[in-house]
């Protein structure tokens, strides 16, 4: 498969950002486009060409017709939790009505070999144990549902379309310039700011951690290597922490002790026990390997600070 020309949707956010650098430094043409929801333009530099639209508008759709991309990588949603389930009428609009914008844009591209959607680890329900790509699915909160319709919409174009369509299932990103207060930049956010006794809520759920770096590795990987059809794929590490344990590991990247105080304000009911990913697919499919190391992955970001916290 040739890859050349690529749009981006989301390409001001946290993955989108580092993405459509990485994809240009290849050398493919690359068109970044958000609408600054809560992505930054800035994080994209000089060389990148950005386009502020929304999705579900007609400039959208006439910019998809003037690139003409020979592949999408479908970024753009309303990914905070909370948020989404705060305003659940604007997270289905965003996440599952522009979905089906895109793919309506999509429709009339003569050179489109592939589309790649970022759908989420939030698509399985509460289990013990890794999730791999064919365990049931079961949302328990609203951004899992309008990313588990988002599948169906990819999976449904791509029978219709023979286009090649992947969704990945993210677990939970950390790294430079997120965009939303998730546990990692919170966490870092308050050590950051001199503390070594900090404020959290729930301790013991556990997550898969997978730094950007691997998540971009991942869709780089996809994007050069996608099959005809319609395929799903966990992205994360295997690998889950609990908060107490990210907590730790900071402590172990800070080189210094960090107690915790539970804030009963910030504790979720929501909160799933576990969710971490099997990714044997991925690796039996592409020989794919995460490489960041969480606790060097934090540390790297503890050295990212004006005041050099690390050495």
């Amino acid at each position: 498969m040739e890859i050349e020309d690529v749009l981006v949707t989301g390409g001001a956010g946290f993955v989108g950002s580092r993405f459509v650098k990485e994809l240009s430094e290849t050398g493919m043409n690359v068109v970044a486009v958000d609408n600054c929801f809560a992505g930054d333009p800035t994080l994209l530099g000089d060389d990148i060409r950005f386009e502020q639209v929304d999705i579900q508008t007609k400039a959208f759709r006439d910019l998809v017709s003037t690139v003409n991309p020979d592949a999408i990588i479908h970024l753009a949603a309303i990914h905070y939790v909370p948020y989404c389930n705060e305003n659940p009428e604007e997270a289905f609009d965003v996440n599952v009505m522009g979905t089906r914008s895109l793919l309506s844009a999509a429709r009339t591209l003569p050179n489109l070999e592939a589309i790649i959607f970022a759908s989420s680890a939030a698509v399985y329900p509460p289990r013990e144990g890794p999730n791999n790509e064919a365990s049931e699915t079961g949302p328990t909160d609203i951004y899992g549902r309008t990313k588990l319709i988002g599948e169906d919409l990819m999976e449904l174009f791509a029978e219709q379309t023979n286009t090649s369509t992947v969704s990945t299932r993210l677990f939970n990103i950390y790294g430079p310039n997120e965009t939303n207060e998730h546990l990692v930049p919170a966490v870092l956010k308050q050590v950051r700011s001199g503390k070594r006794e900090i404020e959290l809520g729930n301790l013991t759920p556990k997550r898969d951690f997978i730094h950007i770096s691997d998540v971009t590795s991942a869709l780089m990987t996809l994007l050069k290597g996608a099959e005809d059809g319609y395929n799903t794929y966990n992205v994360g590490t295997g690998t889950e922490y609990s908060v107490r344990e990210v907590v730790e590991q900071t402590s172990d990247a800070l080189g210094e002790e960090i107690e915790i105080r539970q804030d009963e304000e910030r504790v979720r009911e929501s909160d799933r026990p576990h969710l971490q990913a099997d990714i044997s697919k991925m690796r039996a499919d592409f020989d794919w390997e995460p490489t960041v190391e969480f606790v060097d992955g934090l540390r790297d970001l503890l050295r990212q600070d004006d005041e050099v916290l690390v050495t």
